[in-house]
């Protein structure tokens, strides 16, 4: 926020930008759209697949595998329109000379992720295909014999612009196999990843979906989006935390106006009361440039719940954090053409400090890896930057001031103490993200006609929601490389986050300084 609060006079339409939480192995790529030309296309599928030579490298060497790869494609769509793949399977079938190297480790049973990185052309035209998270569940090892790892999940969508034949191929497979013994105690290392390139001079083709031309349509090579979530997904928030999660607070950005009903719901007020206030058309306001000034030394206490959405846990941030806030370091006013328009927007910024660092005091979890393993590890929350705060304030006709406040933050997690099954994993010290994790939080609440707050304000705290992408991890392990292992298990975007603020000690509230309440975290 406070690098793009230069000013400008003019007419502005704020709509809500798109939801934080793209999966962080698919990310920077362009989502489809509807032709809307009203083209009629028989949309039908039909199933795609081949069989495929591989060579997989091993610690003891090199070995031949079969791997077949299938999907469900549609037969044809109008340029413009999203092709979706289902029902992806990458099947890896290891020789009994490589199985027999995985049970020379001590390994009873395997699992992880399948990681196909294969190409998607249409003419001279050609792009990535990232087919990343495909878990492969636990299964034994045989005694003698081959060894199948199937992996199994969403992908993403695939966009062409223009006509034509539209072809999928395969690439290089990676393995992550995380390796257990029969008494379901890891290996020594726990991990191993094997990478498997196609054998030369054969045809690498999965299948091709025909692309009708429409009116108007563009050109460019095809585009790969986000894989859509699963119904579990979809379910993982509801109503005001789904919202919660909507990243439009940017920096310099002023938060969109949200419905009355919305800033009530969930957070004890009747959504009765605002009736009649309903979000129309985006507002167009006249806006003033930003002001800047000395901003308001405040501090308090954050705790909550992060949910790691791979492992279908949270992790419970118990003791509570102190937050140091600069409020209101710049104020921006509009004038809006409706009279519960937005009025002016805040902007604040704060940091962490736990024990002189800006961070969060560390948390011990534990989690079930891959569905099965007990893990524990303490990770750590520290900034990269300051947390960025905007807060847009709306008068209301029956008297209320509503806020809804956007908090953007950078954060490096790292992992460390970390046990599996009760072993000691030494992941080294320097066992974290390859890149800040990126977290959106929400809070909306309200000021009644008695100058009462309700629901979420920066002065007297309350709930803040979102989301957090969690990146690959980089740096773990010590005489092994455990990156792959933390990045299948951890690694994503959708992670639901739910914390709770305290009330501030600032100059207008002496009566909660110098040590303000530390707050009790809502799930």
């Amino acid at each position: 926020m406070g690098s793009s609060l230069s000013g400008r006079r003019g007419r502005r339409t704020w709509a809500r930008t798109a939801s934080v939480g793209a999966v962080v192995l698919v990310a920077g790529l362009v989502p489809g759209a509807g032709t809307g030309t009203g083209v009629a296309v028989d949309e039908g599928v039909r199933p795609a697949g081949a069989d495929f030579g591989y060579r997989c490298g091993l610690p003891g060497g090199q070995h031949r595998a079969e791997v077949r790869v299938s999907a469900t494609l549609p037969r044809q769509v109008a340029a413009g329109r999203p092709v979706r793949p289902s029902d992806v399977r990458v099947a890896v079938r290891l020789p009994a000379e490589a199985v027999a190297e995985l049970t020379a480790r001590g390994a009873a049973t395997a699992s992880g992720a399948v990681r196909l990185a294969g190409r998607v052309t249409q003419g001279d035209d050609t792009a990535d295909l990232p087919w990343t998270q495909l878990a492969a569940p636990d299964s034994a090892l045989p005694a003698t014999g081959p060894y199948t790892v199937e992996g199994a999940g969403a992908v993403p969508t695939v966009t062409a612009p223009s006509g034509g034949e539209l072809t999928f191929s395969t690439g290089s497979v990676t393995l992550d196999l995380l390796l257990r013994k029969g008494d379901n105690t890891p290996t020594t290392p726990p991990g191993l990843s094997v990478l498997c390139e196609p054998e030369p001079d054969q045809d690498l083709i999965i299948g091709r979906v025909a692309v009708l031309p429409v009116p108007g349509a563009g050109g460019g090579p095809p585009s790969v989006d986000e894989p859509s979530p699963g119904p579990d997904d979809a379910d993982e928030a509801d109503g005001d935390e789904q919202d919660g999660g909507q990243g439009d607070g940017q920096a310099g950005t002023p938060p969109d106006r949200a419905t009355e009903q919305e800033q009530g719901q969930g957070q004890g007020e009747d959504p009765g009361q605002h009736q009649g206030h309903q979000a129309g058309p985006a507002d167009e306001c006249v806006e003033a440039p930003p002001v800047t000034q000395d901003p308001v030394p405040s501090h308090g206490y954050i705790a909550g719940y992060a949910n790691v959405l791979k492992l279908g846990s949270a992790m419970f941030i118990k003791e509570p954090g102190l937050m140091k806030v600069n409020m209101a370091k710049a104020t921006q006013t509009y004038q809006c053409p409706r009279d519960d328009g937005l009025v002016f927007t805040m902007y604040s910024d704060a940091v962490f400090d736990h024990k002189g660092k800006p961070q969060l005091p560390p948390v011990r979890s534990t989690f079930l890896t891959f569905g099965f393993m007990p893990t524990t590890a303490t990770a750590e929350f520290t900034l990269d930057t300051p947390m960025e705060i905007a807060t847009g304030s709306y008068f209301s006709p029956d008297g209320r001031f509503s806020e809804v406040t956007k908090a953007t933050a950078k954060l490096w997690v790292r992992l460390h103490d970390v046990e599996v099954n009760g072993t000691p994993l030494d992941v080294g010290p320097a066992c974290r993200t390859a890149r800040p994790m990126e977290l959106a939080l929400t809070g909306r609440g309200s000021y009644d006609a008695e100058g009462r707050p309700h629901g979420y304000t920066v002065v007297t705290g309350g709930p803040l929601t979102g989301t957090a992408t969690i990146p690959e991890f980089s740096g773990c392990g010590v005489t092994e490389d455990l990156d792959p292992l933390f990045t299948a298990s951890l690694s994503g975007g959708g992670n639901h986050t739910r914390m709770t603020q305290g009330v501030l000690c600032s100059p207008g509230q002496p009566e909660h300084c110098p040590h303000p309440p530390k707050p009790k975290p809502e799930r």
